[in-house]
C-alpha cells in the first residue's frame, strides 16, 4: 500500500475531499482508502510523531443522497420567498447560510456547532442551491452581516406598510460573555445585575408579524430607544403604543413633532387626569365592563386623554385594600383612584376603539416570549460584538418566519387545534430521498393537516414533487 499524494490526486477524489484537513490517501491493487493523522510530540524519542488511524474506503461510485426532511423547511423558505431578491442584493454573499440558521432556529433550535449536521438532514441544499453549511461559515456569514448596521436597518424597513398600527415594546437578553462590548449592565425591570444588551421590536398589528428589531448597549435606558427608532423607520405613517414604563414628557412631545400618532398610559396622580369628570360611556372587553370618557387636555389642546374605570380592577383593588387595613398594615388609598387607567394620545378617536387598541398591546409580549423562549433567542454565549448582532438580526427572521406560519394557521381558523411547533413537526415527516429528491409516502396525520392548511403546492415547490 502506498500513499498518493495529494497532486495526484484524481478530480472525483478531490471534489470527494474538498475541504477537509489531516487526510491521506493510500492505494493498493487499484483501490483508494482514506486515513486521519495526527501530529504529536514524542517526549521518550524528543521528535514529531504522526499518527494515523484508517476512516473507510474511497469508491468512485456516485453516492446517492439520503432520506431528509423536506415539508418544514419548503414551508420557511415559502414565508420568505417574497424577501429572497432583497436578500441577495443586501447580502450577496452571506444570505444563504443567514436563512439556515434562521430556519433552524424556527424549526429545531440548536447551537450554530450542530446545525451543520441538521442542515445535512434537510433539502436546504436544494432549496438554496448550497452544498454545505459548516459552522464556521455560518459564524462568518452572521459576523459580517452583523457589521452591516444600515443595510440590516433598510432590509426591515420593507416589513413595515403604510397606515398601520405599530405596538412598540423592549426587553432585555442576558450573556456571560465577557468580552462582547454591547453586554453592559443597567437599570431593567427584573433588577438583575447581569450583563445584558436592550433589545427594541416594533409589531405591526395590523398585520400581526414583526416588522422592526434593533440592539442597543445594556446601559441604555429603554426610553431613549424610542426616538433612535423613530428616526431610523423616519416617513412612515405609524401609530405608536406602549405601556406606562415608556411615560416621559419629552418623549411624547417629540413623538408629537414628528407627526407619529401615539397612544401612552400616564400615572394615576398625573394632575392633567379629571377623576371628576363624568364617565358617560361603557364597554365589555373579555366580560370585565369597563367605563370611560375622553377629554381635551387644557394645558396643550392637541393631546387628549381617555380616561378608563375597569370595574374588575376596582373591585380588586379596592378589596385588597380593605384585607390590609384589617390586618392593621399601613397603607395609602385614594377611592376614586380604584380601577382607573388613563391614557394620553394625540389622536381623536372613539374611546371604546382607542382601549381596544391600547390593550392590543399583548401581542407584542407574546412576540418577545416566542423570540426568547420558543425560539431560544434568550442567553446566547457570544463574545464577538458583530456576531451577536448578526445572531440578532437572524432571529428576528426567525420570528418573521415564525408568525408568517401562524398566520397560514390563522387563515384557516385552526389555531386552537395548532401551534407553529406543531405544523412544523408534522411538515418534518414530509420526506424526499435519492439524488432526485423522490417524495416519500406521507403519514395519514400529516396529509390531513397539509391538506386542511392548503399547503400541498408550498411543500412540493422547486422541483421536488
Amino acid at each position: 500500500m502506498k500513499t498518493v499524494p495529494k497532486k495526484q490526486w484524481s478530480d472525483w477524489i478531490k471534489e470527494r475531499l474538498e475541504g477537509r484537513k489531516n487526510i491521506e490517501v493510500k492505494e493498493n491493487d487499484g483501490k483508494f482508502y482514506l486515513y486521519e493523522y495526527k501530529n504529536t510530540w514524542d517526549k521518550e524519542k524528543k521528535k514529531p510523531r504522526k499518527k494515523t488511524q484508517y476512516v473507510g474506503t474511497l469508491k468512485m461510485e456516485k453516492e446517492y443522497a439520503p432520506v431528509v426532511d423536506h415539508g418544514n423547511v419548503s414551508l420557511l423558505y415559502n414565508t420568505i420567498e417574497d424577501k429572497i431578491d432583497l436578500l441577495k442584493k443586501t447580502f450577496p454573499d452571506y444570505w444563504k447560510h443567514l436563512l439556515v440558521f434562521s430556519m433552524n432556529r424556527t424549526a429545531s433550535p440548536m447551537p450554530i456547532k450542530r446545525i451543520p449536521s441538521w442542515f445535512e438532514r434537510t433539502s436546504l441544499s436544494k432549496l438554496l442551491d448550497l452544498e454545505k453549511a459548516s459552522s464556521k461559515t455560518i459564524r462568518k456569514a452572521l459576523e459580517e452581516i452583523g457589521k452591516k448596521l444600515d443595510a440590516q436597518h433598510d432590509f426591515m424597513k420593507t416589513f413595515i406598510n403604510e397606515n398601520e398600527f405599530l405596538l412598540y415594546d423592549g426587553s432585555v437578553i442576558y450573556s456571560s460573555s465577557r468580552y462582547n462590548r454591547l453586554l453592559e449592565t443597567g437599570y431593567n425591570k427584573e433588577h438583575s445585575l447581569l450583563p445584558k444588551a436592550n433589545v427594541a421590536l416594533l409589531f405591526s398589528k395590523t398585520r400581526n408579524s414583526p416588522v422592526y428589531f434593533k440592539v442597543f448597549f445594556g446601559s441604555v435606558h429603554e426610553v431613549n430607544t424610542v426616538p433612535q427608532i423613530i428616526e431610523e423607520i423616519g416617513g412612515k405613517d405609524i401609530f405608536f403604543v406602549t405601556d406606562k414604563g415608556y411615560y416621559k414628557d419629552d418623549l411624547y412631545d417629540k413623538l408629537h413633532e414628528k407627526k407619529v400618532k401615539f397612544a401612552m398610559p400616564l400615572p394615576r396622580d398625573d394632575r392633567r387626569i379629571n377623576y371628576k369628570q363624568r364617565l358617560k360611556g361603557a364597554m365589555q372587553y373579555k366580560k370585565r365592563v369597563i367605563l370611560f370618557t375622553k377629554y381635551v387636555v387644557e394645558e396643550n389642546k392637541d393631546y387628549f386623554i381617555y380616561h378608563y374605570e375597569d370595574q374588575l380592577l376596582k373591585y380588586e383593588e379596592t378589596t385588597e385594600y380593605h384585607k390590609l387595613k384589617m390586618a392593621k398594615k399601613k397603607v395609602s388609598f385614594k377611592k376614586n383612584w380604584a380601577g382607573r387607567i388613563a391614557v394620553l394620545s394625540n389622536v381623536n378617536m372613539d374611546p371604546e376603539e382607542l382601549y381596544l387598541t391600547w390593550k392590543s398591546r399583548d401581542e407584542i409580549e407574546k412576540a418577545f416570549h416566542i423570540l426568547q423562549n420558543v425560539l431560544e433567542m434568550d442567553t446566547p454565549h457570544v463574545s464577538n460584538e458583530d456576531v451577536f448582532r448578526g445572531y440578532m438580526f437572524a432571529s428576528f427572521i426567525s420570528l418573521y418566519m415564525y408568525y408568517r406560519v401562524m398566520s397560514m394557521i390563522r387563515e384557516k381558523d385552526l389555531l386552537k387545534r395548532l401551534s407553529v411547533e406543531d405544523v412544523l413537526f408534522e411538515l418534518s415527516k414530509v420526506m424526499v430521498s435519492g439524488e432526485n429528491y423522490k417524495p416519500l409516502e406521507i403519514p395519514k396525520r400529516t396529509r390531513l393537516m397539509v391538506k386542511a392548511l392548503g399547503l400541498e403546492n408550498i411543500i412540493t415547490k422547486k422541483g421536488l414533487s
